[in-house]
């Protein structure tokens, strides 16, 4: 039964990849140009109904597109791309037409006339060209974070990994596991055989494996920066009611986002925003003044403070004149957890106020000190995001929960071999090299690409 099912699975993904599939690849409609892409077995067929000609390989040519139903639908560059050279692995067509309702429309039902094409689905080029080789997993992720890039850094980051990087890095590790294996497994084979010392091949492994352990823990850590590179740094502004957050937040995104009033207490929830600094995603949590209260709406908004701060990549503490520095040792916030303390409302001081050596002073009414609290942030930002060397390392939580399971395989490896159970130490191997297939896509995926393929829109 379990063969069964898995080849009707399997048929099925063949018959759908064997239809030809066409999208709109280009930005909304109207727009000057409209890009849309065809690609599959029929493209070679669709062009010549359509077009009168295959144009010559990766060349565009500028015709007709037509049919004797709808006459002319527009005049439109061509460019053809055979399955050897294009990116999904089949033949692929782009039309380049002008990018009107009704051009689009016209093409679409044109396309949709013509036997086994239909419309693409979401993500689905990208799909076949990872069915067909010509990404990696990783690659297709890079591509998604890629198109959602928001800043400098984070395009940097997706490009890196798009180039195969990521995934040559793992490939290499897994192959060599692969090896390891193989020698363990040769020797049970030929146990027997005088020239076969294991002791010393034992030996070996260990250290191979040892050396691979170190690699995937400077990888771990690399993956806690990449992950935030790629989802953004969590500021969380904290403080008492009316020492200024919102005036703060207002004035890091130049706009009146947060409600501003001398009445203590008026920003009851989490507000948050987005912002690039120095080309690193952050969000921005503006948050409840924190003080005792009787008010049931005002409590919750503490605890949803509580809750932000610790969760929070960094913490602005902030008080003004006449307000104490909320202490936020008691919410459970790991020591690691930067904070940056601020002295708000400085045109307001006195002799009397007591400002530490540690506070930054700031006055978000005339903007003094703005500039050294975001030079603060930037350089705490950049700590957070930055690698150790030049070398890729993961970026999703993903990539970081298949490393640790692959080196929990390989220690539990190591203390096979020092107990002599070599054959035990093999399936362990095996065990870590798997883990590291299912970061580049070697193993074990589907689960993974029907949740990654939702996230892209239907022309990728």
């Amino acid at each position: 039964m379990f063969h069964v099912k898995h080849k009707i699975v399997y048929e099925r993904i063949n018959m759908a990849n064997y239809q030809t599939i066409y999208a709109l690849s280009s930005g909304s409609l109207p727009s000057a140009i409209a890009i849309v892409r065809l690609s599959g077995p029929s493209t070679q067929k669709a062009l010549k109904i359509l077009a009168n000609i295959v144009p010559e390989n990766r060349k565009m040519v500028l015709k007709e597109i037509k049919t004797p139903e709808q006459g002319v639908i527009d005049f439109s560059l061509i460019c053809f791309f055979p399955k050897a050279q294009s990116i999904t692995g089949e033949d692929l067509a782009e039309f380049h037409l002008h990018g009107s309702v009704a051009v689009i429309e016209g093409l679409f039902l044109a396309l949709s006339s013509i036997s086994d094409i239909r419309p693409a689905e979401a993500g689905e080029f990208t799909r076949r060209a990872l069915n067909n080789g010509k990404m990696g997993l990783t690659e297709v992720e890079a591509l998604s974070d890629l198109i959602a890039a928001e800043t400098r850094e984070q395009r940097k980051q997706s490009l890196r990994q798009l180039s195969g990087e990521l995934s040559n890095k793992y490939e290499a590790w897994r192959k060599k596991l692969i090896r390891i294996r193989a020698e363990m497994e040769a020797i049970l084979d030929f146990s027997d055989e005088a020239d076969v010392n294991q002791d010393a091949e034992n030996l070996t492994f260990g250290k191979d494996i040892t050396f691979l352990i170190k690699n995937i823990e400077a990888d771990i850590i690399k993956g806690t920066a990449g992950e935030r590179l790629r989802s953004g740094i969590k500021i969380a502004l904290i403080g008492a009611p009316n020492v200024g957050k919102s005036s703060l937040i207002n004035l890091l995104l130049k706009e009146d986002r947060a409600i501003v009033s001398p009445e203590a207490g008026t920003t009851r929830d989490t507000i948050e925003a987005r912002l690039d600094l120095e080309g690193i995603p952050v969000t921005i949590f503006d948050t409840a003044g924190i003080r005792k209260t009787n008010n049931k709406i005002e409590e919750e908004g503490v605890k949803r403070t509580k809750k932000t701060a610790k969760a929070a990549d960094i913490i602005v503490s902030i008080r003004s004149p006449k307000t104490k520095e909320v202490d936020v040792s008691s919410y459970g916030i790991e020591e690691m957890v930067k904070t940056i303390k601020v002295f708000n409302k400085i045109d307001l001081k006195t002799n009397k106020d007591n400002i530490s050596s540690k506070e930054l002073t700031l006055s978000c009414k005339t903007k003094e000190g703005i500039t050294f609290l975001l030079k603060a942030l930037g350089e705490e930002t950049k700590k957070l995001t930055s690698l150790s060397d030049m070398t890729i390392g993961p970026n999703r939580l993903r990539h970081i929960a298949h490393l640790k399971e692959t080196k929990e395989s390989l220690q539990l490896s190591i203390e096979e071999l020092k107990a002599g159970k070599i054959e035990i130490a093999a399936d362990f191997t095996r065990a870590a090299s798997m883990s590291l297939g299912r970061i580049i896509g070697a193993v074990d995926i589907e689960d993974v690409l029907d949740d990654l393929f939702l996230g892209f829109c239907i022309g990728k």
